[in-house]
């Protein structure tokens, strides 16, 4: 049987400073583009950067419903633009289930309903 809900939205309403920075120390990533105006600046972005990595990591909440039963078996991102400080982040969802796998299909948008990121997500039953 085919089933294909929406998934709970995702919303951000704001990617702060503080957001990257404590992402920074916990990925170990201190590239200035996240942290400084004007190395973002420098490297042709407006703002500082979030992390893709961070931007990636947010989209992980839409597999909490099956965690305890599903193993992930691909994660397929594609970064479309730089989410910037100060933007928001929306990440909506749909998942067609089947009786042993379970695939996301995802994108995310900032306040301005443009792309930042998107992607798929496959989960198969975990066998105990």
């Amino acid at each position: 049987m085919l089933n294909q809900p929406s998934l709970e939205e995702i919303h951000i309403k704001e990617i702060t400073q503080q957001q990257l920075e404590a992402y920074g120390l916990v990925s170990n990533d201190y590239n200035p583009i996240h942290f400084d105006l004007k190395a973002a600046q420098d490297a042709g972005f407006p703002k500082q950067i979030a992390h893709g990595m961070f931007t990636m990591g947010v989209s992980t909440n839409l597999v909490s419903p099956w965690i305890s039963t599903h193993l992930v078996k691909s994660y397929e991102t594609s970064f479309i633009q730089p989410l910037l400080v100060g933007d928001s982040l929306r990440i909506k969802g749909t998942a067609t289930i089947t009786d042993q796998t379970t695939s996301i299909v995802f994108t995310g948008e900032n306040q301005h309903g443009e792309t930042i990121i998107k992607g798929q997500i496959s989960l198969e039953v975990h066998a105990r």
